[in-house]
């Protein structure tokens, strides 16, 4: 039974079969963010500037790759593409237990895992995200996202407590093993997947012109437009807390590693709590008003993490409070800005459009980090996290001041513009 036949997203087996897969993973993802660095760490004895190499190949084939592999995710099945990505992943991840075993691993070798991995995770990136629309009706793609997004925030609560026990029994390179386990078990899953998927005939045509298609979708289409910027924007004022922050906890406040930690896995809880209510949420209330609401939360947030440098226990209230907001109200604008862009987009540009707005967000967003670092090092740490709260609140302004809030209903293809309605 095909998707568009399903009554009700609790009961799409197929949907059912990738959110477990991709749970797992995710779980296993967060395995390997703690264990691939205390590898390096450990077994190969980098220097701080080694680390932060290993640290950005993981992230550079966004950059480069993500615009050709939607063309590719456009033209060909994504289901297959997903498949050979998780079993790639599954590999490369096993290779560095193996190495390390034999006496092989070195930096260089464990960098181009690392980046070898981040291609294989751009293309699955890509496809997951362009795929969700084929195997879950419109009317549930709210749901279905919320649910991915509340498996991506349990597994960062989760996830570095697990990989840290694994750490400590299998050591670093070993844990690995985990992970290599989780992406084969999101392969079986989408294995069992039966929804038949219509892929346009693969006519020869030219790879730029494709891309310029994508982009100039993004660029044309009103509400992508938007949510590009907004998202640019606040991706680049995140990175830009993620590179003060910890400094500033331990040097400003005085906080210790597990204090942080905890910080980190409470803030993760409110994205666990946005993801699980986004759907109710839109089902309850206008689409427009629930998401300007997230993205007031969510982009007001941060404003809390600098703002109190009292007593400890009340400084430690503040600033969980600060990211607990922040990542309970992205994972609703998140769940809701994905389902929007799914909703709005034909099935033959969604791999394009999925690539352009990773590129577009991920690019500007990726340099948030070397001017937080500059201008904290020139204003100081906490004067520079005020610089990136107010910089929140500059990006929530293109989604407050677009017609998205006014949005009684989310749009589709079919009817781009009737879900403005007056006020209630």
């Amino acid at each position: 039974m095909s998707a568009a036949d399903q009554k009700s997203l609790r009961h799409n087996r197929d949907f059912s079969r990738f959110w477990f897969g991709e749970t797992v993973s995710l779980f296993g993802v967060q395995v390997t963010n703690l264990a691939l660095p205390l590898t390096a760490v450990l077994v190969l004895q980098v220097s701080p500037e080694e680390l932060g190499l290993l640290r950005s190949f993981a992230f550079l084939p966004f950059l480069f790759l993500a615009l050709p592999f939607g063309v590719l995710v456009d033209r060909k099945p994504k289901r297959p593409l997903m498949i050979t990505a998780n079993l790639l992943r599954a590999g490369l991840v096993a290779l560095v237990p193996i190495m390390a075993a034999a006496g092989l691993l070195s930096v260089p070798a464990l960098a181009a895992i690392v980046l070898a991995i981040g291609v294989c995770t751009v293309l699955f990136e890509v496809c997951w995200l362009s795929y969700v629309p084929v195997i879950v009706d419109q009317e549930h793609l709210v749901a279905a996202n919320g649910r991915v997004s509340a498996s991506s925030s349990a597994a960062e609560f989760a996830g570095p407590g697990l990989g840290g026990l694994l750490v400590q029994v299998l050591t670093a390179p070993y844990a690995l093993v985990v992970n290599a386990g989780s992406y084969l078990a999101s392969v079986l899953s989408l294995w069992a997947i039966r929804v038949p998927e219509e892929v346009r005939p693969s006519a020869k045509r030219h790879i730029g012109k494709e891309i310029a298609e994508g982009i100039g979708f993004i660029v044309g289409q009103p509400y992508l437009r938007v949510l590009a910027v907004a998202g640019a924007a606040f991706n680049f004022c995140y990175m830009f807390v993620e590179a003060l922050f910890v400094i500033y906890a331990v040097r400003d406040l005085g906080f210790g590693p597990g204090l942080i930690g905890l910080i980190v896995a409470l803030s993760a809880v409110g994205g666990v709590l946005g993801a699980s209510l986004a759907a109710g949420l839109v089902r309850r209330y206008r689409f427009g008003r629930v998401y300007a609401a997230a993205v007031l939360v969510g982009y007001g947030g941060p404003l809390l993490i600098p703002l109190v440098a009292g007593p400890p226990w009340l400084t430690v209230i503040v600033v969980t409070a600060g990211f607990f907001f922040m990542r309970a109200g992205l994972a609703v604008s998140n769940v809701a800005g994905t389902s929007l862009r799914q909703a709005v987009t034909p099935r033959e540009l969604l791999g394009r459009m999925t690539a352009g707005m990773r590129t577009l967000m991920w690019g500007i967003g990726t340099t948030g980090a070397i001017v937080g670092g500059v201008v904290g090092g020139w204003l100081g740490l906490r004067a520079g996290l005020w610089v990136a709260a107010v910089g929140f609140l500059v990006a929530a302004l293109p989604i407050l001041l677009s017609r998205i809030p006014r949005l009684g209903e989310m749009p589709s293809l079919a009817s781009p513009e009737p879900a403005a309605r007056p006020a209630d």
